[in-house]
């Protein structure tokens, strides 16, 4: 699934979840005035009004979501969603190891790499595939299991 894909997903379950945002409209007075000259102020009070994400809401959510943890990460913390998993920093030790070309010996220096931890309910998630990925890998059963092998099936072979 492809970023798009992933926006396009996320703003359809929020559609189907009837989930929605909440726009205020500001106070605004309209002056008007007749041909006398008499002047009349009418004011519009603010109101509430609850309006379905779009897409590109949706859009600018994930890109906050993913620019935090970016931003996290190069601050050394770690960014953990409940259910989900933890995104952190791991130190890789300096290790040595041969040139393919030469067979000399060269030294990899230590370095931070980003890591993944997953939570119960991606673990979960890939449970539930598996079991289904099983089920599908399963042979059929046999329907005619107890069919007589010496039932006469109509090839009289009379001469």
């Amino acid at each position: 699934m492809n970023r798009r894909d992933l926006t396009r997903s996320a703003a359809d379950i929020l559609r189907k979840n009837n989930i929605r945002k909440t726009i205020a409209i500001p106070k605004q007075v309209f002056h008007i005035s007749d041909d006398n000259g008499t002047q009349r102020n009418f004011v519009v009070k603010r109101a509430d009004k609850e309006v379905l994400y779009t897409i590109d809401d949706v859009s600018l959510i994930l890109d906050a979501l993913i620019c935090v943890i970016k931003e996290s990460l190069k601050t050394g913390e770690s960014v953990s969603i409940q259910g989900f998993g933890t995104f952190g920093l791991k130190y890789r030790k300096p290790r040595q190891t041969k040139q393919v070309n030469t067979d000399d010996t060269i030294t990899i220096d230590g370095r931070f790499v980003p890591k993944f931890s997953f939570g119960n309910d991606l673990r979960l998630c890939a449970k539930i595939y598996e079991m289904s990925f099983d089920d599908r890998m399963k042979e059929p059963e046999p329907i005619f299991d107890d069919i007589d092998d010496d039932f006469d099936w109509g090839n009289d072979d009379e001469a």
